[in-house]
């Protein structure tokens, strides 16, 4: 993306992704936190517009089954650059396009409708895409374009409404556990309701790199930065939801990193790379449910910064005429569950059922125990174990 700070244009830089990248942490680390890393990486995407002359990456967002990108196409009228954009909708893993809308600028002084296309934010209760209509070309723009919001179907492309924000935006995001979002421009961000009212903001933020989109849960917003300057690499500042910084994540690789997307547990980071590659991250962050097994009531999910030791929540399930005696683990990433030697306790490993060592037994993971890299992607599924009282 480009990114306008004060009265300049930032020039694109693009280099290849290197063979091993890594995420490392900003900052003190203590002794026993392990070092995040992209393992491979793992390619989960590519744009591919249907012309050549779109060669940037921008925002893009997943439903856990497509990714949405845009790219644009730097378009010069004389001494003046006006962006074009397609919006891609390309299934996870899949190189070949589902399908693909364009917005175009015609005759040079038109409003490119989804502007910079800089970030895109998927409300999964509503199902629909939401882009940010922000630009920094020469396109003519409304006096309230820096706050509108494209209101998107998914199946069609098609944008069905626009809305207005307090606040000018160029990154979005939707937590749908908190039902509720997080917007802004580099260095400031605020909190909103579903509604839209404004119900936190942050105060001026100290980061460095080119800005680029977010993303959110029901714990953190993430803010994304790539290489400007003085930093070489990529890096993910992670924030809770008064805007403290809680820990900052560095990608080695040089290329330029657009935006931040996930589902499910599972995180995914796109590149300028070509039109745009997506490249699913691993060791960064796992999200953790509950079960109750027989029992009532409900327990939110936690979710893990990976290396960063975290309490599990303390049960508060109820089973009539029983206690309560731990939880067993079971993880999405390669559906094993987690075995204890019952002679010798030090000794555990995640097996398929039924290949775990002969007498081993589901490890119980006792109440508000602390897990710290459990698993490198996705979700560890909690499910009570209940004794007769």
């Amino acid at each position: 993306m480009f990114a306008w700070y004060g009265n300049g244009r930032l020039a694109r830089t693009v280099v290849a992704l290197g063979a091993v990248s890594a995420l490392t942490i900003g900052g003190a680390v203590t002794a026993s936190a392990a070092l995040p890393k992209v393992t491979g990486p793992t390619p989960a995407g590519t744009a591919k517009p249907t012309s050549a002359k779109y060669t940037a990456l921008n925002g893009g967002v997943t439903d856990g089954t497509y990714w949405y990108s845009v790219v644009s196409e730097h378009a010069k009228s004389g001494t003046k650059v006006y962006d074009s954009t397609q919006l891609i909708k390309t299934k996870l893993y899949a190189s070949t396009p589902t399908k693909i809308a364009t917005f175009r600028i015609r005759s040079g002084h038109h409003t490119n409708l989804l502007g910079h296309g800089n970030d895109i934010a998927y409300n999964a209760d509503t199902k629909r895409l939401m882009i940010p209509a922000w630009t920094n070309d020469d396109s003519v723009q409304g006096a309230t374009q820096a706050r509108a919001v494209r209101i998107i179907n998914p199946g069609t492309l098609a944008i069905e409404k626009t809305i207005q924000l307090p606040h000018t935006t160029t990154g979005l995001c939707y937590d749908a556990v908190g039902n509720r979002y997080a917007g802004g421009t580099l260095n400031q961000y605020y909190a909103y309701n579903s509604a839209f009212k404004e119900t936190g903001k942050s105060a001026k933020l100290a980061m460095t790199g080119l800005g680029q989109g977010i993303d959110c849960d029901q714990s953190y917003v993430y803010v994304i930065t790539s290489p400007k300057g003085t930093q070489k690499t990529n890096r993910i500042f992670v924030y809770n939801w008064s805007f403290k910084l809680v820990r900052t994540y560095e990608h080695t690789s040089g290329s330029e990193s657009e935006h931040l997307t996930h589902q499910r547990g599972t995180y995914y980071l796109g590149f300028n790379i070509g039109a745009g590659r997506l490249y699913r991250l691993e060791n960064f962050q796992f999200t953790v449910t509950y079960a109750a097994a027989g029992g009532t009531g409900s327990m939110s999910p936690t979710v893990v910064l990976y290396g960063r030791s975290t309490a599990l929540r303390k049960n508060t399930f109820t089973r009539s005429g029983h206690t309560f005696a731990g939880w067993t683990a079971k993880r999405s990433f390669d559906d094993k569950t987690r075995y204890q030697n019952p002679k010798d306790t030090s000794k555990t490993g995640w097996y398929a059922a039924g290949h775990q060592p002969s007498g081993w037994k589901p490890y119980l993971y006792k109440n508000g125990a602390t897990v710290l890299h459990t698993t490198p992607r996705g979700a560890v599924a909690l499910t009570a174990v209940w004794r007769a009282t």
